[in-house]
């Protein structure tokens, strides 16, 4: 198994195209026009049987990432179920009204998280100051970033998550995504720092197999 690829599926049709593959876990996600909501509980429940670690999106609505008090407690309360179902890991992040990592509530979902796997998610592509949010971030208790270098695509911020992940070794994962595929990843694949990759293999706006044996092909050499 290939413990170092996480791949994005948005629904369940890709979803189980995805899961015939040897890879290390999904990050289940709806919605890929909004770049990724909470999926419906039915599918989480779906997902959970299939023998492949789950990661669910935590994010209740599309937009920015500071939440209402109302909506912590509805993701507090979707974390639980993910967790009564066998979810091994979750992938939020939480943003204050600065762009600033919320700590406070970032905290209310780790305590709720408690034996799962937690990603902050490309939330941190807007955080203010991405070294101190880092180190925010390692505090807290997370065990991965998944960024894109605060550019439109994990190549065009490859100078910064390389940085990053200079900076966080041995502390966190800082796992480079968005339009990350067979043809560039090798800008990664061959940094001893990054040793976990995000992608969602899509081609031409559709999910391909193809594309996803040639990725796991590079990361498996």
């Amino acid at each position: 198994m290939n413990q170092n690829l996480e791949v994005c599926t948005f629904n369940l049709k890709d979803f189980n195209k995805a899961i015939k593959y040897n890879i290390s876990r999904i990050e289940l996600c709806a919605s890929k026009d909004v770049g990724g909501i909470s999926p419906e509980k039915e599918d989480i429940i779906y997902a959970t049987s299939k023998g492949i670690p789950i990661y669910p999106i935590v994010r209740p609505r599309p937009g920015n990432f500071s939440y209402s008090n109302k909506e912590i407690q509805n993701m507090i309360n979707y974390i639980s179920f993910c967790k009564e179902y066998g979810c091994k890991g979750i992938v939020f992040g939480i943003l204050n009204s600065e762009n600033g990592i919320d700590i406070s509530n970032c905290k209310k979902l780790i305590k709720e998280s408690e034996g799962m796997s937690k990603t902050f998610h490309m939330a941190f592509d807007l955080a203010k100051d991405s070294f101190i949010s880092m180190e925010k971030i390692i505090d807290l208790g997370f065990d991965r970033i998944l960024t894109s270098g605060k550019e439109t695509s994990a190549i065009k911020g490859k100078d910064l998550i390389k940085e990053l992940a200079i900076k966080g070794h041995n502390r966190i994962s800082v796992m480079p995504g968005l339009k990350l595929r067979s043809d560039n990843i090798d800008t990664f694949n061959r940094d001893e720092n990054i040793y976990e990759y995000h992608s969602s293999c899509y081609v031409n706006n559709s999910f391909s197999e193809s594309e996803l044996r040639r990725i796991i092909k590079k990361v498996s050499n």
